[in-house]
């Protein structure tokens, strides 16, 4: 092979890299005091998404897993405050599709808001078949904290 030919094939590599592997592991959106309850605030790619609910903790986490089952997720971890979730992988036009992993991190603000982040993390294996859940996510909490 050519040195030119070899030069195509890792330029083409390393632009897979970066196309497939999108998102962050950990939200870095912050509380502020001047959130308004039950509005989002989203980064421009869906992957990283806040929201101050008008509800409390135990209610938002409720929220959350229900969310994440109708988007075909199962919880890989929970811990205080956390839930870690990765999406069912499926196969169809995108081999590997499915398989983003999903950060939901709880902060209780006094009994009845939670400020809830969300982070999409996809991969490099399956990254054209994989998406930004983020804004869904969020927007669905938003739809059931409002009609309790």
């Amino acid at each position: 092979m050519s040195l030119s030919k070899l030069k195509i094939c890792f330029l083409g590599l390393g632009l897979l890299a970066v196309v497939g592997c999108s998102g962050v592991k950990v939200s870095s959106q912050e509380y502020s005091t001047s959130m308004e309850p039950n509005t989002p605030v989203k980064d421009s790619a869906c992957y990283d998404t806040s929201v101050l609910l008008g509800v409390g903790s135990p209610k938002a986490i409720e929220y959350a897993k229900m969310v994440l089952a109708a988007v075909d997720s199962h919880i890989t971890s929970e811990s205080t405050g956390l839930i870690q979730a990765q999406r069912n992988r499926h196969f169809g036009l995108f081999v590997g599709s499915g398989g983003e992993e999903l950060s939901i991190a709880f902060k209780s603000i006094g009994d009845d808001k939670t400020f809830v982040t969300i982070a999409t993390k996809t991969g490099f294996i399956g990254g054209a078949g994989q998406r930004a859940w983020s804004c869904e996510i969020v927007d669905q909490m938003v739809k059931l904290a409002t009609k309790q």
